[in-house]
């Protein structure tokens, strides 16, 4: 049946419509890793979407993950997926709590370095309290999530490599006994 699926599957160029004929565009998405399922690809991809997505980015979001996963070789499909931390329900309070740490950590050295004589002067102080606050909880989030999903996909990976050699040290032990693998009734 795999062999049946592999030799039936649709070529590249009509699995993925857009690219046409280009295929320059297509070896180079391929190369890069944007859209392998392996587990340091996903893993990257998991990291670039934390980043993102725990960042005030809104608008940009989905440019700045498929530039990211394009540069550091990362499973956009996985990026996309792990942004949504920061959906539409979860934006304000995530925002606020960010401007409450940048402001908490940065605002005095801000207060310094910008004039806020003016009220350009308060927003930039603001936006720079938020951003900041907001790259406190995303690079450690990054490197969290990047580190977990290359632990969980080990761990994953051995389990299902232990329950096949299981499964065929229990096949290999029913062909000794002379029973038929294949009734299992």
């Amino acid at each position: 049946m795999r062999r049946f699926l592999l030799r039936h599957r649709p070529s590249v160029s009509r699995r993925h419509p857009l690219w046409g004929e280009n295929h320059r565009l297509r070896d180079w998405v391929i190369r890069s890793g944007c859209l392998t399922f392996r587990r340091e690809q996903v893993a990257r991809g998991v990291a670039v979407g934390l980043l993102v997505g725990l960042t005030p980015t809104v608008g940009f979001q989905t440019l700045l993950m498929l530039g990211g996963c394009l540069l550091v070789g990362g499973n956009f499909p996985a990026a996309f997926l792990v942004s949504w931390v920061s959906n539409p329900l979860t934006m304000t309070p995530l925002y606020l709590a960010f401007h409450e740490l940048g402001e908490y950590a940065f605002g005095a050295w801000l207060e310094r370095v910008i004039s806020h004589t003016d009220w350009l002067g308060e927003a930039m102080i603001d936006l720079s309290c938020t951003a900041l606050g907001s790259l406190m909880v995303a690079i450690p989030a990054a490197v969290l999530g990047y580190l977990a999903t290359l632990g969980g996909a080990e761990v994953w990976q051995r389990r299902r490599h232990a329950a096949r050699d299981r499964r065929r040290r229990a096949r290999r032990a029913l062909q000794q006994q002379g029973a038929d693998p294949t009734d299992q009734t």
